[in-house]
C-alpha cells in the first residue's frame, strides 16, 4: 500500500516543490508511493489521452484494496463515468453528455447569474464573509438541486450530506474518512432512488428524468447506473466548483490588480476563469493505471503499475507557459488541465465556469468597495484537491485607503 505519509509536495503550497522535482524528471517512480509521478504537461496528456492507461480500480491490485477488495462497492465503481474504461464509460457519458452542452449550459445562464446574485445579496457591508461557508458551497449546490428538481429539503439534504461524501474521492481517503463518505452516499442514495422511481412515472424536464426516461434514442441506464452518476455528480461537481470559487477568490485577493482588471473588463470573464483553474487547480491529482507493458519519458512501465499525474504541476509547467507562477487574467493560453483531458474530460466543465464566471464577476464588482486587504484563509491538507477550509473577508468600507483602480494604477 501507498505510504502517503512520504507524499513529497507540500499540501500548503506545492509548487515550488513541484518544479524542483520536474527540473530533476519530468516522469519520476516513487518508491514509498509504489508509482510513477508524472510532472510535465507533455506527459500529463499523454497519460490522460492513451488508450493504453485505465482508469478502472480493478486494474490494480492497491487502488482495488482501497475501495475494500472485489465486490459490489468496486463493481459499481467500475461502472461509474469517473473510473469506468470504454465501452462502459462511452455509454454512460453518452447518456449525461446533452445536459451539459455549450446550448445547454447556456440556457441556463440567466438562472445561475440569479442564484449567484441572491447568494450575495444577504452580504452586508461591514462584516466577514465566509466565501466557503455563504458563496463557494452554497452556489454549486443550488445550481445542481436545480437541475436534479428536488426542492428545498433536498436541496437542505444535499448540502449537509455532499461535502462528506465528496471525501471519497481523496485517492489518500483514511478508513475512518471512507466509511463517513459512505454513510453519507447512503444517505442520498436513500433519498433519491424513491426520487428516481417517481421520475419513472411521472417524468420532467430535469436531469434526472432525463437519464430515467432517454428520448431521441439516447442511452438507456440501470437504476444503479443513474443513482452512481448523481451521486458523483453530486460529488465531483459540487466539490471541485467549491474549490475553484475558493482558490479563485484567494488568487484576486492576493492579486488586486487582477482583481480590479476583471472589474473592468467582465466580458472577459471566461477567460479569466480559465487562468484561475490553472493557476491554482481545484484538482491536484488524477490517476491512470497501465493496461499492458509500456515506456513513459525514459521509464518502462509495467501492466497494472499506476501513475498519478499531477495536474497542478503539468499547469504550471514553464516548458508549456510562459511565466507560470505568475497569475494573468488576459493570459490567451495555452489550454489547462484543471478538467483533465481525453475521454475523461469533465462532463460539467462548461457549467463549473459557467458558476465561476458568474460569481468573480459580482464578486469583482462587490469588492470596489471594500478593504480586500482585509481576509484570512485555512486551507485543508488534502493531496487530491487544492480545497480551503475557510475564507474570510472584511467587508468594511475600504475609507481613505486606495482603491483598487488606484492601486492598479500606481
Amino acid at each position: 500500500m501507498p505510504d502517503w505519509t512520504a507524499w513529497p509536495f507540500p499540501p500548503e503550497d506545492p509548487y515550488p516543490s513541484y518544479h524542483a522535482a520536474r527540473a530533476n524528471a519530468p516522469v519520476q517512480f516513487n518508491d514509498a508511493l509504489d508509482c510513477y509521478l508524472v510532472l510535465s504537461y507533455e506527459h500529463a496528456v499523454t497519460v490522460l489521452r492513451g488508450p493504453e492507461w485505465s482508469s478502472d480500480p480493478r486494474n490494480n491490485p492497491a487502488l482495488l484494496a482501497a475501495l475494500g477488495g472485489p465486490g459490489p462497492v468496486s463493481e459499481l465503481w467500475s461502472r461509474s463515468v469517473l473510473m469506468s474504461d470504454p465501452p462502459t464509460h462511452t455509454r454512460l457519458r453518452t447518456a449525461v453528455n446533452r445536459f451539459f452542452t455549450p446550448r445547454a449550459v447556456e440556457a441556463i445562464r440567466a438562472r445561475v447569474a440569479a442564484i449567484v446574485d441572491a447568494a450575495f445579496g444577504p452580504l452586508i457591508e461591514g462584516e466577514s464573509v465566509e466565501v466557503m461557508e455563504e458563496l463557494a458551497y452554497p452556489i454549486p449546490l443550488a445550481v445542481i438541486a436545480e437541475l436534479f428538481d428536488v426542492g428545498i429539503e433536498g436541496a437542505d439534504l444535499l448540502r449537509t450530506e455532499t461535502p462528506t461524501m465528496a471525501r471519497m474521492l481523496e485517492l489518500d481517503a483514511t478508513p475512518t474518512t471512507l466509511e463517513a463518505a459512505s454513510a453519507a452516499a447512503m444517505t442520498l442514495m436513500l433519498f433519491l432512488v424513491p426520487i428516481v422511481a417517481d421520475r419513472r412515472r411521472n417524468p420532467g424536464s430535469d436531469l434526472l428524468s432525463a437519464l430515467v426516461q432517454p428520448q431521441d434514442g439516447a442511452v438507456s441506464l440501470e437504476t444503479d447506473e443513474i443513482i452512481t452518476m448523481c451521486l458523483l455528480l453530486l460529488a465531483a461537481g459540487h466539490e471541485t466548483t467549491a474549490n475553484l470559487i475558493g482558490n479563485g477568490t484567494l488568487a484576486l485577493l492576493g492579486h488586486r490588480d487582477q482583481l480590479t482588471w476583471l472589474h473592468t473588463h467582465p466580458e472577459r470573464a471566461r477567460q479569466a476563469v480559465a487562468e484561475l483553474l490553472r493557476y491554482d487547480s481545484p484538482v491536484q491529482l488524477a490517476s491512470r493505471i497501465a493496461r499492458s507493458d509500456l515506456s513513459l519519458g525514459n521509464l518502462h512501465v509495467r501492466k497494472g503499475q499506476p501513475a498519478l499525474i499531477a495536474l497542478g504541476a503539468a499547469n504550471r509547467d514553464p516548458h508549456r507557459y510562459t511565466n507560470p507562477d505568475t497569475l494573468d487574467l488576459a493570459r490567451p493560453g495555452p489550454p489547462h488541465l484543471a478538467f483533465g483531458n481525453g475521454p475523461h474530460y469533465c462532463v460539467g466543465a462548461g457549467l463549473a465556469r459557467l458558476e465561476a464566471e458568474q460569481v468573480f464577476k459580482r464578486l469583482a464588482r462587490a469588492a470596489m468597495t471594500w478593504n480586500t486587504d482585509s481576509y484570512s484563509s485555512e486551507r485543508d491538507r488534502s493531496r487530491t484537491f487544492r480545497r480551503l477550509r475557510s475564507l474570510h473577508i472584511s467587508t468594511r468600507p475600504a475609507g481613505n485607503e486606495q482603491s483598487l483602480d488606484a492601486i492598479a494604477a500606481s
